[in-house]
């Protein structure tokens, strides 16, 4: 094992092994995947349903794209996908099994699995030929991954020329006071509510310590430089709580 792959990462609040952090975020999804749609209401306030059709309509997809849906969760931005393309051209992977299962069920059940191929696969090893798609989307699933820049790199790979990379993902509330309010809700209640809806506090309290050990938006905007996307930007949603991330191969 290289010094690289012994570099310690953030796995919520605590600096852990890469390895260690792959393990637990993917026992934490594990957990989490009968209640995922919900999670995600509880963790933005059900805002998250606004910024993801926000994400994808901004996106100007093709109706000849080829897209990675990254970090698929249980497919809805695939779904969101699926009404901007025609053929079997979007590609939904996940590093955990219960994830993709549960986006094969919600796309069989809502009419977009024609369209869709299925992988179970870490973003740091992705399964596919170089430049094969036009764009990637990562939704709130970028924090979690145990190496960022190896995902980077990964993905640059597998983008075509003048590909497209976007990242939705919770960032660094702008404003004093409204930063302090949202710490508040989210330290003091989030945790509260994951336990009361599933019984499981700790992963929720994972979920709120991961948001705050993430790269700010400029931070972001500089491992994207560092990788080599061109035209790299970012754009605050909601006063920061969130931000878009895009760069070009």
């Amino acid at each position: 094992m290289s010094t690289k792959d012994n570099q310690k990462v953030y796995f919520g609040d605590k600096k852990v092994s890469k390895e260690n952090k792959k393990d637990g975020v993917e026992n934490i999804f594990t957990k989490v995947s009968d209640n995922y749609d919900l999670m995600n209401d509880v963790m933005s306030l059900g805002m998250h349903r606004l910024w993801k059709r926000s994400f994808i309509h901004t996106s100007k997809i093709k109706k000849e794209d080829i897209c990675l849906d990254l970090a698929a969760g249980t497919g809805d931005i695939a779904k969101l996908i699926s009404k901007k393309v025609k053929g079997k051209t979007i590609y939904l992977c996940d590093q955990n099994n219960e994830m993709i299962e549960k986006a094969k069920e919600r796309s069989l059940n809502e009419g977009f699995y024609q369209k869709c191929n299925f992988s179970v696969s870490s973003a740091e090893g992705l399964p596919y030929e170089n430049e094969t798609f036009d764009k990637v989307f990562i939704s709130f699933g970028f924090r979690n991954f145990s190496d960022k820049k190896g995902s980077l790199n990964e993905i640059y790979r597998v983008l075509k020329k003048g590909g497209k990379l976007q990242i939705l993902e919770f960032s660094s509330a702008q404003g004093k006071n409204f930063s302090k309010l949202y710490d508040f809700y989210s330290y003091n209640f989030i945790p509260k509510i994951g336990d009361l809806i599933s019984g499981d506090h700790d992963s929720y309290d994972y979920l709120v310590k991961s948001i705050r050990t993430h790269e700010n938006q400029e931070e972001m905007l500089e491992l994207f430089n560092q990788t080599g996307y061109l035209e790299c930007e970012f754009e605050n949603i909601f006063r920061g709580i969130v931000a878009i991330h895009r760069g070009t191969k």
